[in-house]
């Protein structure tokens, strides 16, 4: 019995060696018939100790038969242990596919010691050389600021050529002119958050920028060199000089919440210098932002340009697409208080200007042809001192203010290729020579633009090809504007009229770059005609403008 038992016991541990050795020389072999091996040895041996006990109730079986006895019932455990444990791996190799890839190997990896210890240092490394390189080439602000600009060049035709004028070096007149080179303007700008409403998105914002608004080369009174056509002026220069002047300085709290849903309104509240929300084009001052190269002939007698003051600003009712990402307030308004002095001016008298704007969108589909089809109107009443440089000074006149009102209303239509925008605007203010017999002189402005624009972002074969992070699509635009204006409707003024006709291309090679290639073609209405005001002028105007 004692020889029996010895040699069913080395049996199985022949058996459960064997198992082990092929499951650890053939790891391709089915796990399953290894456990089933297993299953088998381990019932066998369950036997043999049910067949011991069995003997040991009818003899009386020895110290040592016993110890033995315990030996087989350990060797029972741990053969249960390891059947288990091949169970799992038998799980574990039924979910991995052949050909698995490495990286699929190292995600059911655990990671040792070592290696957290490694990513931790190389964390630690990346967070150290990002901080030195930040300290090192980087601007460092309070608050979170954003810095751009732009940088606009400009090359101008004029025939008949420019009269002759003091020219900006050498002290003395210069010659008649035909052609120039001009930087119109250099802008620098700082826009950020001064205080963010996490909860709400009520946040208060500033911006503040300079630019230099240089004259353009040619001066005889035409709208190709950036001067007024009605008479014989030049670009205004802010202060007399070409040095940067400030712009825009104000700040702006958004009293409605701006978290970023586009359903919902908005609503700000801007006090500083800033433009006075006035029409369309007048409201274009930066060269970056106007389709066409030069102002409009009623917005250089508008006057109105940027100013110091409060603006209410918001919209109302807006309507969403958000497959097209198209946004469209039913309404849109702004209400304002100015000094009414210009830029960089104090007050020169106690009334402050108001001015009113209201847009109307038409509320259509994003699909609709009348989509984006915008109605807008604004009203600026104000108060002008009599002592201006434009007006005549009499001594007893000196202290004296009057009125300075305008009416504007225009109608746009952008649903792209094509768009359409009409602006027209009166003028009424009070006047110490040179008006109506009420002592108002009035002048009246109006233009259409017609424009088309074609590019890649048309074309379904360009949509579909993969692209670069900072790509923009290659696109032109078409456009001719005609535009009239009467500086003095007096009925004993007669022929001061001056239509303006301008044909032109616009190339947008890049996110922020523009080249603008204009002709205009002016006619004014005589029989006075002189050197800076003649009956016919064409010219060329070719402008390069990049932001940053």
């Amino acid at each position: 019995m004692h020889s029996k038992f010895k040699t069913t016991a080395l049996t199985g541990a022949v058996l459960l060696a064997l198992s082990g050795g092929s499951a650890l020389a053939q790891p391709k072999v089915d796990t399953r018939a290894e456990v089933q091996s297993l299953r088998s040895t381990v019932e066998e041996l369950r036997k043999q100790l049910q067949e011991v006990k069995r003997a040991s109730q009818a003899n009386d079986v020895s110290a040592l038969e016993r110890a033995r006895l315990d030996e087989l019932r350990k060797q029972l455990e741990e053969l249960r242990a390891t059947v288990k444990a091949q169970q799992g791996a038998a799980v574990a190799a039924v979910t991995t596919t052949e050909g698995e890839s490495q990286e699929s190997i190292d995600a059911r990896t655990a990671a040792s010691k070592a290696d957290i210890q490694g990513l931790r240092t190389d964390l630690e490394n990346y967070k150290y050389d990002n901080a030195r390189q930040l300290e090192r080439n980087v601007p460092s602000v309070v608050r979170n600021t954003k810095i751009g600009g732009g940088v606009t060049l400009q090359y101008n035709t004029n025939n008949p050529a420019a009269s002759a004028s003091a020219g900006s070096s050498g002290g003395g007149a210069t010659e008649a002119r035909n052609n120039g080179f001009a930087a119109p303007a250099v802008s620098l700008n700082l826009t950020g958050t001064l205080y963010r409403d996490y909860a709400e998105g009520k946040n208060l914002t500033y911006r503040f920028g300079v630019a230099s608004n240089n004259a353009t080369s040619l001066t005889n009174g035409s709208t190709v060199s950036g001067s007024s056509a009605t008479a014989s002026t030049t670009t205004t220069v802010a202060n007399g000089n070409s040095f940067l002047n400030v712009q825009d300085a104000y700040v702006r709290y958004s009293f409605l919440s701006a978290s970023g849903n586009p359903e919902d309104p908005l609503g700000t509240i801007t006090v500083g210098q800033q433009a006075v929300p006035f029409g369309l084009d007048p409201q274009a001052l930066d060269p970056e932002v106007r389709p066409v190269i030069n102002s409009s002939q009623l917005t250089t007698g508008l006057g109105l340009g940027r100013q110091v003051g409060i603006v209410v600003s918001g919209d109302y009712d807006p309507y969403v697409d958000f497959t097209n990402n198209y946004r469209a307030p039913l309404l849109a308004y702004s209400f304002g208080v100015f000094d009414g002095n210009g830029t960089n001016r104090a007050d020169n008298n106690n009334h402050k200007d108001f001015v009113g704007r209201l847009v109307y969108t038409l509320p259509v589909d994003y699909a609709s042809w009348l989509r984006q089809i915008q109605v807008g109107t604004s009203y600026y009443h104000g108060q002008t001192s009599l002592n201006s440089s434009t007006n005549t000074v009499t001594a007893s006149a000196a202290t004296k203010t009057g009125s300075n009102d305008r009416t504007g209303f225009d109608i746009n239509w952008t649903h792209l290729p094509y768009s359409i925008s009409y602006e027209w605007a009166n003028i009424k203010k009070t006047v110490l020579t040179g008006g109506d017999a009420d002592g108002k002189l009035r002048s009246t402005g109006q233009y259409i633009n017609f424009g088309y624009t074609w590019g890649e972002q048309f074309l379904n074969s360009s949509k579909s090809q993969g692209k670069f992070d900072d790509y923009w699509p290659l696109s032109y635009q078409a456009f001719v504007r005609f535009d009239e204006y009467d500086a003095n409707r007096n009925d004993a003024v007669k022929n001061d009229k001056s239509w303006v006709r301008t044909v032109g291309v616009n190339i947008f090679f890049a996110e922020t770059s523009t080249l603008r290639i204009n002709h205009v073609h002016q006619t004014n209405q005589g029989p006075a005609f002189t050197a800076s005001r003649p009956e016919t002028l064409n010219g060329w105007a070719v402008q390069l403008s990049t932001t940053f």
